[in-house]
């Protein structure tokens, strides 16, 4: 695996999306002087804004060296080397009053990486694998000029949530490559639960309880606060750098799109109902209240969570007496969600062993592929290996690959359906 090939799958697309909507808007505004004009101030004006800020941080900052904090700056310096940069940024500590932050940039030509002073204290409280995770992640951001592109590709900004979906995906991009950089999935999870709890208390969350919002916590404001940002989710990406680091016990938890769409549906009803209570006030004299509180009352039925398929129920509350009753009365063994996976996909997800062996004796189809990937990948790459060796002995394909492009076989660094089946014999 090299630093090319770990790339989230999303990243090349929104950036091609992004590049196209800009190229036209470049192009819309070629052929008017008015539109040139105002491209070029704002242009000058994001240049001229960044300059001021980062001058501000290169006059107050503390810079990092040989002499200034050699010990991180040596670490940075190694990092700097793995990943392939020919020299080592300029890194700055700044004041962050509390703050939790790290960011990557440019300036005049140099690159940048800020430390906020809440976060660099990590290196000086026993947190120097998570500060190196903070460091290579911003590192990563520089060797794939993730800062170039956002330039470029600016008008891009025009668009709603393209940019940002954009900006999204990089993130989950550069946890990736700070994580098989540093090489310790662990400290990765926990610098990022860091930004979340702050450096007091991150050591103590849990993280199991934490993840589980993704699910829990699965509802339109919620989603809309995400797609509007430049970051994901913490806990998606948590559970997603644990996942790709193949760290034991990283939960899997997906955020419940049934009910966002019926949240969104109800957020419309209720929008469409305040409207038409407005209009009917300046009609008819005050009545919108008497329209507006039944509308979100009745709105609630919007929240309930839909159900999952029954046998993928039974599974996801551990019953396996209820997923044996289901199948002996006759139910659909291939049964999916909205997202393809089948009961046996949510028993290789939830690290369920006694309910993928009663679905495979029953005859479930262990190549099953749902948006993610088969059961196999999946088991894997969340570290379920038992689960994984029941699918592989059951007729699972080795060489079928997830939705990254990478089989199970490769996964386990197997060169062998043979080797492969002894490294899970080892590993369960």
């Amino acid at each position: 695996m090299n630093l090319n090939t770990i790339t989230s799958p999303r990243e090349t697309v929104y950036l091609i999306l992004s590049a196209i909507v800009s190229v036209l808007i470049y192009l819309v505004a070629a052929l008017s002087i008015i539109g040139i004009g105002i491209a070029l101030i704002v242009f000058a004006f994001v240049l001229f804004t960044n300059a001021i800020m980062l001058g501000s941080v290169r006059g107050n900052g503390v810079r990092l060296s040989e002499r200034q904090f050699p010990d991180v700056y040596a670490r940075a310096a190694e990092l700097s080397a793995k990943m392939g940069l020919r020299n080592v940024p300029d890194i700055f500590i700044v004041q962050s009053e509390g703050a939790l932050n790290a960011f990557a940039t440019r300036f005049f030509g140099r690159n940048m990486i800020v430390l906020y002073s809440e976060v660099f204290e990590l290196a000086r409280e026993k947190g120097e694998k998570e500060l190196d995770f903070i460091i290579a992640h911003e590192l990563a951001h520089i060797r794939r000029r993730h800062i170039l592109k956002n330039l470029l590709i600016m008008p891009a900004r025009f668009v709603p949530f393209l940019a940002q979906a954009y900006s999204r995906s990089c993130e989950y991009s550069c946890d990736r490559e700070a994580a098989y950089i540093t090489g310790d999935g662990a400290a990765a999870k926990r610098a990022l639960t860091l930004l979340g709890a702050g450096k007091g208390v991150y050591r103590e969350v849990d993280e199991t309880a934490w993840l589980e919002q993704i699910h829990s916590e699965s509802n339109g404001a919620v989603w809309l606060s995400e797609i509007l940002s430049s970051h994901p989710n913490l806990p998606k990406r948590v559970q997603a750098v644990g996942h790709f680091m193949q760290v034991e016990g990283t939960p899997h938890y997906r955020q419940n799109n049934g009910r966002i769409a019926l949240w969104a549906t109800g957020l419309t009803a209720i929008a469409a109902a305040a409207y038409v209570g407005v209009i009917v006030s300046f009609a008819g004299g005050g009545l919108v209240y008497g329209n507006l509180m039944p509308a979100i009352a009745e709105s609630e039925e919007f929240y309930e969570e839909p159900a999952f398929p029954p046998l993928s129920d039974a599974v996801y509350e551990a019953d396996d007496d209820q997923l044996r009753s289901l199948i002996e009365d006759g139910a659909d063994l291939e049964e999916t969600d909205g997202e393809e996976t089948t009961a046996l996909h949510f028993a290789a997800y939830d690290g369920n062993a006694s309910a993928a062996a009663i679905l495979l004796e029953a005859g479930a189809d262990p190549n099953a592929s749902d948006i993610h990937g088969t059961a196999l990948t999946t088991a894997v790459d969340f570290g379920h290996y038992d689960i994984a060796l029941l699918l592989y002995e059951a007729g699972a394909d080795p060489y079928a690959v997830s939705a990254e492009g990478i089989s199970a076989l490769e996964s386990l660094k197997a060169m062998t359906p043979e080797e492969f089946e002894q490294k899970l014999k080892i590993l369960q």
